[in-house]
């Protein structure tokens, strides 16, 4: 399946779904959707072969994640040693990937994937309180839960702390007592994954990123996203651009103004030089008067400005 005909299908089946879809004006390379119903935002990358996902891209996808409450998932279809198999989950950096068929499995259908790859094999999460629950109930000692699923005594007592387990033993458990004990991978809680900032590195108006840091935001610098930062304090996360000049202001204020409007977010422009002071409804602010601009007083800028 060619890349354009793979989105194509993932767009239909998060329309299918009832997702809200937002999609760079130009291709990102961070993301190709983020996707939103009610209070359930999906980040989507999708790549024919997993492998090709770069640690910088996962870096910002994990960003992006952590700060907009949202479930980062890669969509693939092979990796090095071969096709990837449905229902399954792997992991590149940290992040889910999954095919197009589990994908539609789990926005269409609401059926979450039970089996995720890890060195050594593939293996299942366990309902570790369930398990001692049943034991103690019937008074199975460890001993003879051991013997039945070919592992030590130590072994079902991590069980029953949360450890995962291989599939085949997950199997053996449930069979002997007759229960489901094996839980879905919950994809939401990818959402928890976090980076650090990058502020030890050059970047384009420095001094407006050091500005920004001093009035008290978190600014989490994006390499290759529709837009340069993520603005955070306590009360709100702002996306944020940053330009030399307006010649690419138009496209940077429809991206802004994308993910603003489906995100629920605030989002701003700083430009060296302009006659702009919002464009498509997105606030446009000189870098002069921004360096000038007390937290409060950027706020009310924004807010003044900005008509999304």
């Amino acid at each position: 399946m060619e890349k354009e005909e793979l989105l194509y299908a993932i767009k239909r089946m998060l329309t299918k779904g009832g997702f809200d879809i937002g999609e760079p004006i130009k291709r990102s390379m961070i993301f190709d959707f983020i996707a939103r119903k009610d209070n359930i935002i999906l980040i989507i990358k999708v790549l024919q072969n997993a492998d090709s996902l770069r640690q910088g891209i996962a870096r910002e996808i994990k960003i992006l994640g952590h700060e907009f409450k949202a479930a980062p998932i890669i969509i693939g279809l092979r990796s090095g040693t071969g096709k990837l198999l449905d229902d399954v989950v792997y992991s590149r950096y940290g992040l889910p990937v999954i095919t197009p068929e589990t994908f539609r499995e789990f926005v269409i259908e609401g059926i979450s994937p039970m089996v995720y790859v890890a060195p050594g094999g593939f293996y299942v999460n366990i309902d570790g309180e369930l398990l001692k629950e049943i034991r103690d109930k019937r008074g199975i000692s460890l001993g003879d839960m051991a013997r039945i699923a070919g592992v030590s005594r130590k072994t079902i007592q991590l069980y029953e702390e949360g450890m995962s387990s291989t599939v085949d033993i997950a199997l053996k458990l449930e069979e002997y007592l007759r229960e489901e004990l094996i839980r879905p991978i919950d994809l939401f809680s990818f959402a928890d994954l976090s980076e650090d900032r990058m502020p030890d590195e050059k970047v384009i108006f420095e001094d407006i990123y050091r500005h920004l840091t001093n009035m008290g935001y978190d600014v989490f610098l994006m390499r290759k996203c529709p837009f340069e930062a993520i603005s955070r304090d306590s009360v709100e996360v702002m996306l944020t651009g940053f330009e030399k000049n307006e010649r690419k202001l138009k496209y940077k204020a429809q991206n802004i103004r994308i993910f603003s409007e489906l995100l629920d977010r605030k989002g701003f422009i700083v430009v060296s030089e302009t006659t702009y002071e919002d464009y498509n409804g997105v606030a446009i602010i000189k870098k002069k008067e921004i360096m000038s601009y007390s937290k409060d007083e950027l706020k009310k800028v924004i807010e003044e400005r900005s008509s999304i």
